[in-house]
């Protein structure tokens, strides 16, 4: 499990995760989480990739070691991973996001 910063201005979590989905037994998946801020929404946005199938538009509960988040599953890749948006918080450490809540 690691995380790790990418691109200038993304942070984000990589590693194992606990894939939720209502009425069904959760499930581990592998994933690679990245969070930004878009200055066009005015707020952190964040998204990423599931190593597990899942269909379209479903809302998932993502669950890293540092919390859990609702996401919405927008598309399956090529080699059979899902994309999804974040609706909630990150699950894993923002630092914009951390301190703001450190101000308050």
């Amino acid at each position: 499990m690691s995380e790790h910063e990418g691109p200038a201005g993304y942070e984000g979590y990589e590693g194992e995760v606990t894939v939720t989905v209502d009425g069904e037994a959760p499930r581990a998946a592998h994933a690679a989480l990245a969070a930004r801020f878009d200055p066009l929404a005015g707020h952190v946005v964040w998204s990423g990739r599931l190593a597990v199938q899942l269909p379209v538009r479903t809302r998932v509960l993502v669950t890293t070691p540092h919390g859990s988040a609702a996401a919405e599953t927008t598309e399956t890749d090529a080699w059979g991973n899902t994309r999804l948006s974040g609706i909630d918080r990150p699950p894993f450490p923002v630092e914009l996001l951390d301190a703001a809540d450190d101000l308050t």
